[in-house]
């Protein structure tokens, strides 16, 4: 608003000063010189003083309120670039730990398989030995049930001999001698 109310005075003043110069050089035969030119000059030198004086407040206002924006955008971009910066700085410091953190990655899950192919083995060969064991035992009781039964199987096949020997006449007088020796022969083969 202010130097809208200055371009008017200087407007009005100019003017007043054009007639000055106008009455000046509308002599009678005259002939150019250099001094014609003073009024203009005059007049210039004039509106430049005015000028100045009027504008200089609202210039240097302008020229503040630009360098302070100025300002205000170096330091917003400072803080920008910082931030970048250190925002780059973490990533290429994570991007330098990534080779190690992979190679540690990778050696833990090397140890992991390790010790889990190590447990699996360990499970495994158990797993054999209680197999092992039960096989072993299956056997021997399979041996014990098949001796038995062979045990049993000539015990009764003694006392078939025994008793057709009797009954042919050849032991009948010792026959219950002999049967009641082979019953506890029998009976302890059975045991």
């Amino acid at each position: 608003m202010k130097l809208s109310h200055s371009v008017r005075y200087l407007a009005g003043l100019g003017a007043l000063l054009i007639p000055v110069s106008v009455a000046v050089a509308s002599g009678a035969e005259h002939t150019p010189s250099i001094t014609d030119l003073s009024a203009y000059w005059i007049n210039f030198l004039i509106y430049a003083a005015l000028l100045t004086y009027l504008l200089r407040a609202p210039i240097r206002k302008g020229w503040a309120a630009r360098r302070e924006q100025i300002q205000e955008m170096v330091a917003s971009s400072t803080a920008e670039v910082e931030g970048a910066e250190r925002e780059l700085n973490a990533i290429e410091a994570l991007t330098r730990g990534l080779s190690t953190e992979q190679e540690r990655a990778r050696q833990e899950i090397l140890s992991q398989a390790k010790v889990e192919a190590e447990h699996i083995v360990k499970q495994a060969d158990e797993r054999a030995a209680r197999i092992r064991e039960q096989a072993r035992e299956m056997v021997a009781g399979e041996g014990r049930s098949a001796l038995s039964a062979f045990k049993s199987t000539l015990v009764a096949r003694a006392l078939e001999i025994a008793r057709g020997k009797f009954v042919g006449g050849e032991f009948a007088s010792r026959q219950q001698a002999y049967v009641d020796a082979a019953v506890a022969r029998a009976k302890r083969l059975t045991q």
